[in-house]
This record gives structure tokens, sequence and C-alpha cells, in this order.
């Protein structure tokens, strides 16, 4: 099966309807906990106990203090990341129908508005820019034939395409109807109420287990006065998964989010050391199979390549590749039958990822993937789930799920080939802590912050299973930062990217442990000489010259030690450069539809 998609979104969705609650406490703070899924603006629409409601929308992060005193029995709520229409407030959710009866709230992409607008409702006026508003006014034309809005959503969902998930709240009755199409939406039971969210952090708090609303089932809540019957069988009949902990978000200063997460790494690894029992059974699947094919998105794909490489250095007569998970949709035939197929993921919901999982399938490979959220769409969907143990990841620059994809990588490898893991993740862990409490690391990278800050570009230099980790460097500094940088192999420099070279032009060189540091050591000397300025993470480092301006940031070659410098250096120039790395413009973290 093969899907066709436009774009990107990742919205968040957040639901509730039973007893009478504070509209700031049960229902923004927990749209706030999703704000990492968009925060181009935000909205909620409710109903108090006499009908009495309102439609808050706002652009930038969510207000809680915007609801004031009110008090709701049902609402719809909404983060968003923009795709069709810019970011005002008249894009902002939740849409109104013409009459404005329905509020809907909505996370995908209609791949048919045009269409629909033209054919299904010519006449209809618009007051936004989005294709959400659309399935608005067409869940209110069915309202008005049949007066059921649970039929009038099945009606108006049937008639879009693309990967959707709406929540429709009747303002006049209170009753809440949702509907999804391979995007998920979880529903839970608390205190004779019914939440559902896109993302259980939203619920974290609220409700101990959730169960995922069924592909293409319209259900309804029911109104404040009686619950749902189809909402509340689904609770009892569906498979349920526990809701983890997550602590309430707070506006703490730029960057908070992805400091606290950096400094939680040596954490990580000793968790992922302690549970390589968790990874055995992918393991003996990958020990059956001739060929492995690693995949993942971004900083994920990153952690696929490096332990393609890790594998591929094994030489224990097992081939290995890594392939963006974009890829695989339109060139299928990069899997082959009887392969294996490693997906990485922090999400377990990334569309890419979803798609290389369904070409693998067709494909008749096995499929294993690396999850840091149980319950997600690929945990559901795979021979073995091999959990990161990374725990909640708010920053949307991905810091410790990276550097636990990257770790979990070498257990699955030392596992087939019959390494010791444990042991190495658990000195790793060490060489992190030692790091982080380095005075002269913060100095030396506060120095190179300093000099990135007023630059324009930058290289990251490396060489084989090093170079994901160059990668991974480069993408944090334009992720956080936005100063562009770029990974470039080290035999590939004096091949055109050296053209990029003036006076004082930055290059950090990873170097490795072992005896590839001498080629690294010629391509800092040619740099230099061109005037870059070079900063060495490694070993053996070159000496200092007059014509040479040398900067030692670590003298490890350990790619744990060096991922995780990486993250310091891009979130010290963000911050140094007025952004803040959390809430990074344009960016989301979790892309939900391709």
């Amino acid at each position: 099966m093969r899907w066709q998609w436009w774009g990107c979104v990742v919205c968040g969705i957040f639901g509730y309807v039973g007893e009478s609650v504070h509209v700031g406490a049960a229902i923004l703070e927990p749209l706030r906990a999703m704000e990492y899924r968009g925060y181009d603006s935000w909205g909620v629409a409710y109903t108090g106990d006499r009908n009495e409601g309102a439609v808050i929308r706002r652009v930038g992060r969510v207000a809680v203090e915007a609801a004031g005193d009110a008090e709701a029995r049902a609402a719809i709520g909404h983060t968003r990341w923009a795709t069709h229409g810019d970011v005002s407030e008249r894009n902002a959710h939740p849409h109104l129908g013409a009459n404005g009866r329905i509020a809907l709230v909505h996370n995908g992409i209609i791949e048919n508005v045009d269409q629909l607008r033209t054919q299904v409702l010519p006449a209809c006026r618009m007051r936004s820019d989005t294709d959400s508003e659309l399935l608005a006014h067409l869940v209110e034309r069915r309202l008005r034939e049949s007066d059921d809005v649970r039929s009038a959503v099945a009606s108006a969902f049937a008639l879009i395409e693309g990967t959707n998930a709406c929540a429709v709240l009747d303002r006049a009755t209170g009753e809440i109807v949702v509907a999804a199409h391979r995007l998920p939406i979880r529903l839970g039971k608390t205190r004779g109420a019914l939440v559902i969210a896109s993302d259980l952090a939203a619920l974290s708090g609220t409700v101990e287990t959730a169960v995922v609303v069924p592909d293409d089932v319209v259900v309804s809540l029911g109104t404040p006065d009686r619950l749902g019957v189809d909402a509340l069988q689904l609770l009892d009949l569906a498979e349920a998964v526990q809701v983890p902990g997550f602590a309430r978000t707070t506006r703490g200063e730029p960057g908070a989010s992805m400091r606290a997460e950096i400094a939680e790494q040596p954490d990580v690894l000793r968790r992922i050391a302690a549970s390589g029992d968790l990874a055995r059974h992918a393991a003996r699947l990958l020990s059956r199979t001739s060929r492995v094919v690693f995949t993942g998105c971004g900083s994920a794909y990153h952690a696929a390549m490096f332990t393609s490489e890790l594998l591929q250095e094994a030489a224990n007569g097992l081939a290995s590749t890594a392939i963006p998970a974009s890829e695989l949709l339109a060139r299928p035939a990069l899997i082959h039958s009887g392969d294996t197929l490693v997906a990485f993921t922090q999400s377990g919901e990334t569309a890419d990822v979803i798609d290389a999982i369904a070409v693998a399938r067709d494909r008749d490979a096995t499929v294993i993937g690396v999850v840091n959220m149980e319950g997600s769409t690929v945990a559901g969907l795979v021979d073995a789930v091999v959990p990161l143990c990374a725990g909640p990841e708010r920053s949307v620059l991905a810091t410790k799920s990276c550097l636990a994809m990257i770790a979990r990588g070498r257990q699955l490898v030392d596992a087939v080939t019959g390494s010791q893991a444990c042991r190495t993740l658990e000195h790793e862990a060490c060489r992190l802590e030692t790091a982080l409490g380095c005075e002269t690391h913060r100095s030396r990278i506060g120095a190179l912050a300093d000099h990135l800050s007023g630059r324009q570009s930058a290289l990251v230099v490396a060489g084989g299973a090093h170079l994901p980790v160059a990668l991974e460097a480069a993408l944090k500094i334009k992720e956080g930062s936005y100063l562009h940088a770029e990974a470039v192999r080290t035999g590939e420099l004096k091949h055109g990217v050296i053209a990029l070279i003036d006076d004082g032009y930055p290059c950090i060189l990873l170097a490795p442990e072992g005896n590839q540091v001498s080629r690294l050591r010629i391509a800092a000397d040619e740099l230099a000489s061109r005037g870059a300025a070079v900063y060495w993470m490694g070993p053996g480092a070159p000496a200092a010259r007059d014509h040479v301006q040398h900067g030692l940031l670590t003298d490890s070659g350990s790619p744990y030690v060096q991922t995780m410098l990486g993250q310091m250096v891009a979130l010290e120039t963000a911050l140094r450069r007025g952004v803040d790395p959390d809430f990074p413009r344009n960016l989301a973290k979790s892309v939900t539809v391709r």
C-alpha cells in the first residue's frame, strides 16, 4: 500500500467533556504540554454549565492566564504548526462553521481541499486561509441535514483525503466527536469525564491509561450530562497503554529544557546499559538476517548511520546500510525480501518512518522499532520494540533521545557480534559526567560559541563512524542557532568544500580514537594554512603554530562525548544569537504527516 500526502503538520489536539473544570488548569495546561508539536498559535473553544462559553485564539505560545476564571464542561483545544495559511489569529484553531454552532480543531492536511472548495462548497465564505476551516463548514452543512453531530462528522470526514485527525464541539449541546485517519488520538477516562489528546504528554496527571481511537472510526464522547456509549465501550474493549509521568511544563529561561536534557545523558546511558535484555529479542532477529537497513529522520537518521557504520566495522558478514526514511516510500526497491529494517524514532509517530515500515512489510522484511514512546504507532507496527528509555524530551532539539539511539544501536551491534556493550556504556556515562562537570570544557565551548555567533557558516569535519556525529553536530547548530553548518568527510575537503575557507572561518574537527587521527591532522593544517579557525575534538591535537589557530575542545575521541559537546556548542551559540533552542522557528518535535 502507498500513500501520497502533501506538506507536514504536527499540531496538538486536546478535548474534555464531563464535570465542570477550570479552563486554564484543566484545558490549557495540558495544551501547553503539547507545545513542542506546534507553537505558532493556539486556541480553545468551550461551553459551561448553562451553555455559556467562548472561543479564544492567540498567536504564539499557550497563555494559561488568557482564560481567566472561566469554567467549562466541554472544551476542545489546539496548538498549531502552520502549513496552510500564515501565522495569524484568524488562521488559529478552533475554526467555526458558518453559523458558529460547530467548533473544530484539526491535525493533518486535506489533500483534496481545492476540489472540495469548488465542487462541494462553492459558495462557502472562508474566514481563514487554512484547509481545516473547510472541514468545519462540511460538518455544519451535514449537521443541517441530520441534526446528529456524530453522523455529520462521519459524513464530512469521509469526504476528505490524506492523513487527518479532528475533534468537533457542538457548542449548542456540549457534545464532542472525534475522528482520525493514520494520526493518533488517545482517549482516557477520569472522574466522570472523558479526555482526548494527540499526545500522551497532555494526558499525564489526568488519566493513568489511554486507548487509541481506531482509524476511520468516528467516536462521540457524548455530552457533559451523558458520556458517549461508543467511547466508553472503546475504553472497555481496546488495548490500553500506561500514560507515562510527564512533569508539567514551566516557562523557564531560553534553552532550559535543552540544558536539562543534555545533563540527563549520563543517567540515560546507565539505564540503557542496565536494560540490555530489552534489546536481546531484536538482536536475535538481526542475527537471522543477511542484510540490515537502518532508517530514521533527522537526528534519528544520524543514529541509524552511526549504527550501520559500527556493524560494517564489525565485519561479521552481516551486510548493512542506512537509508533516510523519506527515501523508502519513493524507492521501495531499496528494501529486499528477507531484509531486516531497524527504524529509529523518538516519538514513534513520524510519518516517513511509518511509511518506511509499510514498505518493509509489503516487501516481506522483518521490522524492529527503536522507540522512545511506548504505545506509539510505530511500537504497534513492528516485530520487536527496543525502548530507548530516554524519558520525556521537551526541547524540540533532540539531545538525550539521539544519544540513546546511538547507545541502543551500539548495544544491538554488540549483541549480534558478541561484544560487551554494557561495560562500554557504563564507561561512557562516566566520561559524560566528567565532561559536564569540567569548567575547562565549558570555557572552551563558550569561546567557540562566541566565535560562531558572529559568523554566517561553519564546517564540521570527520570520517568513518564519526561522520554521523559530525552531521548531528551540524544539524544541532543549524536548528538551534540558525547558523548554517555543513558536515563534510575529511577526504572530501579538497574536492570543493575548501573553497569556502577564508580568514577566521570556523572548522570543528572530530577525531576518533585509533589510527585515523593522522589524516585529520593533515586536514587541520591545510585548513589553518588558508586562514580557518580550527577547533579540535579528540586525541592527537596538532601542535599550535604561528599561522595556525587551534582550539582544543576535548581530547576525547568518544562519539558519545563528542555528540554531547556538539549539543552544548549549539545551545551556547543559540543563546548568544538570541534564539531559544527549545522552540526554534519552523520546527516541531514530531513530524506526523509527510
